[in-house]
């Protein structure tokens, strides 16, 4: 076999490749590499790709192409059908990057001179598969690239790729910035997920920092580089950002101190300085106060600040209480005050408001103002004084307001005289006075109310008001009851003959009159009976004369007396006598 090399080193490159393609066995291709050495130490030797056969194990195409390895660059997964002109030859969900091989299945080739690939049911690309098929990894087919190539009768075939390697290696899933907290000591540890480097002739993959070692405060860079043989190179490089956030720890932070002001309203304070402590140091310390100051009287809050070089903070607080015991002094007081009411029910009153002093300013409270109105009666007026340290004191004094004003009755009745013919009197009625006072609803007691029954005579009626400050006021008038006649009720027979009846003479209502007189006389007109104020119990007649002798049986004449009010009103008539 001979040939002549071009003398353009491009050309020279290529024809190379046109010549490793072509030669039949390992002696040739040995003797053609060893001849064109001395042009390029690299020429042919490296005309090889990730994705191609060696030289050394590729053959020119013969017979049909009878295999293909294909690989998937889709970005998601994909459901790939694939068919030559006569049957389909392969049917899987293939992944993004899976690589995968497809074989002929007519006479161990493909059937016609191409393939259709369809994906998710679409017809997406065509390869030819007879022996003009030309490939390198660099040619896309769509969503595939060829890996490699076999022909029936040829074995393994070569590929176009270009004889010289400049691409650097790919690295892939290189991690984002990480960044962790603290959770105890300055430093952590921080894992991730370690990229991935592909090259054809891939040499080293090396990196700074490993995953899972310790890292310190602040940010640390990472770098993976990835160098293939002929020093090709790619790096990936992310930031592991170690953040500190946790705050410095206090020990021993004082408790609340009480302490008793002195004569000058004030008091020391001592304490030991709480502690600090850091995962990693702590900067700087403050204090709004020091130990061994003096505090004025009231709470006074104490603050540590503890900060570290991340700006995290931590405080210790507490109270230093300086209590006042002594509770204000009444300087100057008012006293007990009395007013009268003008007009109404109220009246004002004045007073200089009381004074006070103590350590420290005090505040003063009052249930009343001078100048305020007072209902009538007595008043405690009450000055309250707290100072700074709650101590309270306490000033009362008497704010009297008398009413000197009686209640007023109106439209008191006058004098009211009724004639009556029952002895048992008469219901009497009048219009009721109306009262009234300056400050309150007086309380009204009366000594008859109207349609009250009234008895025979005079009878004084009287209404007596009085307020709460005890003011009286009267209304007094007489209802004067007088009867027309006597309404007398007179047997005319008394037979006392002990059987039970009418054996006295019963005048029936004489007892409702205030005095009576009773004359009985016989025909011819000689008094035999005669008594005053008859009462049918002690005095009664029972049919004998005035000294006690019984009368004969007979006809008896009688006259009755009785007086109501001022008049006097008679009865005459006649009774028989039975014995």
């Amino acid at each position: 076999m001979s040939f002549t090399l071009p003398t353009h080193r491009r050309s020279l490159v290529a024809y190379c490749v046109f010549l490793c393609e072509r030669l039949t066995s390992p002696a040739q291709k040995m003797l053609f590499v060893l001849a064109v050495m001395f042009i390029s130490p690299t020429t042919c030797i490296q005309a090889q790709s990730c994705n191609c056969p060696s030289q050394t194990d590729c053959n020119p195409c013969a017979g049909g192409i009878s295999r293909l390895t294909l690989k998937y660059t889709g970005n998601s997964p994909a459901v790939v059908f694939i068919r030559d002109n006569a049957e389909t030859v392969f049917w899987e969900t293939l992944r993004p990057g899976e690589v995968f091989t497809v074989r002929g299945e007519s006479n161990d080739k493909f059937s016609g001179n191409q393939i259709y690939i369809f994906v998710n049911g679409a017809l997406h690309t065509e390869i030819k598969v007879n022996c003009a098929l030309e490939f390198d990894p660099s040619t896309q087919y769509g969503s595939f690239t060829i890996v490699s190539a076999r022909s029936k009768d040829g074995g393994n075939l070569c590929c176009t790729a270009n004889i010289v390697d400049v691409t650097a290696p790919v690295i892939t899933e290189c991690p984002t910035d990480i960044e962790v907290q603290l959770t105890s000591a300055c430093a952590t540890a921080v894992t991730w997920k370690a990229p991935k480097a592909t090259d054809c002739n891939l040499k080293t993959f090396t990196s700074n920092r490993s995953s899972g070692t310790q890292f310190p405060l602040g940010t640390t860079r990472v770098t993976y580089t990835a160098t293939d043989i002929n020093n090709n190179s790619t790096i990936c490089s992310f930031n592991v950002v170690v953040r500190d956030r946790l705050a410095p720890v206090v020990s021993k932070c004082p408790a609340q101190i009480v302490l008793k002001a002195d004569n000058n309203c004030k008091a020391k304070a001592i304490w030991t300085p709480p502690t600090f402590t850091d995962n990693c140091s702590v900067v700087n310390v403050t204090s709004s106060h020091n130990s061994g100051s003096e505090f004025a009287i009231g709470t006074t809050e104490v603050i540590y600040t503890a900060r570290d070089a991340e700006g995290n903070q931590t405080q210790c607080k507490f109270k230093v209480i300086v209590e006042d015991t002594s509770a204000p002094v009444v300087a100057t007081k008012p006293e007990d005050i009395a007013v009268s009411t003008r007009s109404g029910c109220k009246a004002t009153a004045s007073w200089i408001p009381p004074t006070f002093t103590d350590c420290a300013a005090v505040t003063i409270t009052s249930s009343h103002k001078p100048g305020d109105e007072f209902e009538t009666g007595s008043t405690f007026v009450l000055y309250t004084a707290k100072d700074a340290g709650g101590n309270i004191s306490t000033y009362t004094f008497k704010v009297t307001v008398n009413d000197i004003d009686p209640p007023v009755i109106a439209d008191c009745p006058a004098d009211i005289v009724v004639s009556a013919s029952d002895p048992n009197g008469q219901v009497v009625t009048w219009q009721t006075p109306v009262v009234t006072d300056n400050c309150d609803q007086p309380k009204v007691k009366v000594s008859h109310t109207p349609g009250t029954p009234f008895p025979l005579g005079t009878t004084e009626v009287t209404y007596t008001a009085t307020d709460n400050a005890g003011n009286v006021a009267t209304c007094s008038f007489t209802v004067v009851i007088q009867l027309t006649e006597a309404a007398l009720t007179i047997p005319q027979i008394i037979t006392p003959d002990g059987n039970g009846e009418n054996d006295e003479w019963r005048i029936e209502n004489i007892d409702k009159y205030e005095a009576n007189k009773v004359v009985v006389v016989d025909r011819w007109g000689s008094v035999i009976y005669s008594v005053q104020n008859y009462n049918n119990d002690r005095t009664i007649w029972r049919g004998t004369d005035t000294s006690g002798r019984v009368l004969p049986t007979g006809t008896y004449f009688f006259t009755v007396s009785v007086r109501s009010g001022s008049t006097w009103m008679e009865k005459k008539g006649f009774i028989e006598l039975i014995q």
